[in-house]
């Protein structure tokens, strides 16, 4: 039988480096792990936001967090703002964060909220993290060990960056082989598994398990084994992204604690805040505006938020994707982890999370020989489709639940005809009831209730509610009197507590590795 002894990784970038520090932090006997990576081949930097599952994804290969955070321009990540989702009015905002209201596992606080007659918004009334991501404070101290918090977070990172850390620590760390060269021929056994990869320097390279690490051109999984494409721009169409990468006017400027999320005509423009810069870009469907239209609307957004100099002189760069996924992540002995998998679109920073999600499941699932390649491959496509079907949805729930009506895009976004059926059933539901864990009842669900009660009430979607909550006894009532009231005490005391964003990566990244306490 033959035994999984060698993995070969094509393609570097954050997908392959970190599938090769999870895969060298196995340690498991007699296995292998080589990166071949192409000289010429950029790393795509659109999906800088992760979530909080990234910190024990860091914690397993072993990596400080001050090194990251010192390595990578990192900021501390506690959600995402929308702004003008709803209605593009003034006020027209709302917070998707970290933190799960309390009580989540037992109470369903947001039925509390279904008819609208609380005043105060979900978000800030159920976690203390409203409060401190509106004063940019931070999560943590300088005094909390690495990873650990006083209120959850993710990071924003520059990919770049991140992804030469994971290089240098895979290779120095973790004794993966490194080969920069490109990939001219690949060869396929008499059963159709991959064999072995010739290189331009004359080399060939033989593997037992191929890992598909080059973008959207899938090499090994599309090109050669013939994995199909399933499109979903008939649900999500945004296809193109202009980005660009934005200076601070001043080096002591506050770091937002949140990603910016702002909906434009045709589209919404993301802002992420790293130590030394910000990375803007506007996503959008390329079909419906041109590449100058969608220039102009980020440039005039740059300068909403710097100055008419900055905006005029950043350089702007385009991305264009395919909305959409690969059923078959996993065909014969080579799985695709990364863009070469699939990518919807950069709302709600997904991509990084299926990154984890994908390798993950590898070091979890690892085939000890050939005889599991194909049963663990029906295994973890059957559960990479489902995280991709859930993505599709939560994403389209933010559009779906808009009231825009200022353009055909907004228009198409809307409709149910773009909406799957499953988001509609859910919809009719929460017209009876709030979001709950019911309605995912997978103990792994990428989008636990929560978000899709953040999300909900954020955008207004209980108006639609069509009978009113079962009215609580005196005694709940006090009970949920006591559970705000704590939150609002959480609250006050953090933001006492915290130091600002920028004070703390200050802090934490002294090449010195000296602390001292941050005082807010």
């Amino acid at each position: 039988m033959m035994e999984t002894k060698h993995v070969v990784i094509v393609g570097g970038g954050t997908a392959g480096w970190l599938a090769a520090a999870r895969l060298g932090a196995m340690r498991r006997a007699g296995i292998g792990i080589t990166v071949v990576e192409s000289p010429n081949v950029a790393t795509v930097g659109v999906g800088e936001g992760t979530w909080p599952s990234m910190r024990t994804t860091l914690q397993s290969i072993g990596l400080s967090e001050r090194d990251v955070l010192r390595h990578c321009n990192a900021s501390l990540k506690q959600g995402t703002l929308f702004q003008g989702w709803r209605n593009g009015g003034s006020g027209d905002s709302y917070l998707h964060p970290f933190s799960l209201p309390p009580e989540y596992a037992n109470t369903n606080l947001a039925e509390c909220w279904r008819t609208g007659s609380i005043p105060v918004a979900f978000s800030d009334a159920v976690t203390a993290q409203s409060a401190l991501v509106a004063q940019n404070r931070a999560p943590k101290t300088t005094d909390t060990p690495d990873y650990a918090f006083a209120v959850n977070y993710g990071y924003h990172l520059d990919a770049v960056k991140f992804a030469s850390l994971l290089r240098q620590h895979s290779v120095e760390r973790l004794g993966v082989v490194h080969i920069s060269d490109h990939v001219t021929r690949v060869h396929l056994d008499e059963a159709g598994f991959i064999a072995s990869i010739d290189l331009q320097n004359g080399e060939k390279l033989c593997g037992d398990l191929f890992i598909d690490c080059t973008g959207q051109r899938s090499l090994l999984l599309a090109e050669v084994l013939g994995a199909e494409f399933t499109s979903v721009a008939d649900i999500l169409p945004n296809n193109r992204a202009l980005v660009a990468q934005v200076p601070y006017a001043d080096a002591s400027a506050e770091i937002n604690s949140c990603t910016l999320s702002t909906a434009m005509d045709n589209g919404w423009v993301w802002d992420i805040g790293l130590q030394n810069r910000r990375g803007v870009g506007y996503v959008h469907d390329a079909n419906r505006i041109s590449v100058e239209q969608a220039e102009t609307t980020l440039r005039d957004y740059i300068a909403s938020t710097s100055d008419e100099a900055t905006a005029n002189s950043v350089r702007v760069r385009a991305l264009e994707f395919d909305p959409g996924y690969r059923a078959t992540p996993w065909l014969k002995n080579c799985v695709a982890i990364g863009l070469s998998a699939g990518f919807i679109e950069p709302l709600e920073a997904s991509a990084l999370a299926m990154i984890e999600q994908g390798v993950s499941w590898l070091v979890e699932n690892f085939p000890s020989n050939r005889a599991l390649m194909e049963p663990v491959g029906r295994s973890f496509n059957r559960k990479m489709t489902d995280n991709w079907d859930s993505i599709v949805e939560f994403l389209k729930l933010h559009y779906v639940l808009s009231k825009r009506d200022d353009s055909e895009y907004w228009r198409f976004a809307r409709s149910a005809g773009s909406t799957p059926q499953v988001l509609l059933d859910k919809l009719a539901l929460w017209q009876l009831r709030a979001p709950w864990h019911t309605d995912s009842p997978r103990v792994d669900a990428l989008f636990p209730a929560a978000s899709y009660q953040y999300v909900w009430l954020g955008m207004d979607g209980h108006a639609e509610s069509s009978s009113p909550p079962v009215s609580p006894d005196s005694n709940r009532l006090k009970s949920l009197d006591r559970t705000l009231n704590s939150v609002r005490e959480k609250a006050l005391a953090l933001s006492r507590s915290m130091p600002g964003n920028r004070e703390l990566l200050t802090a934490l990244c002294r090449e010195d590795g000296a602390t001292e306490r941050a005082v807010g």
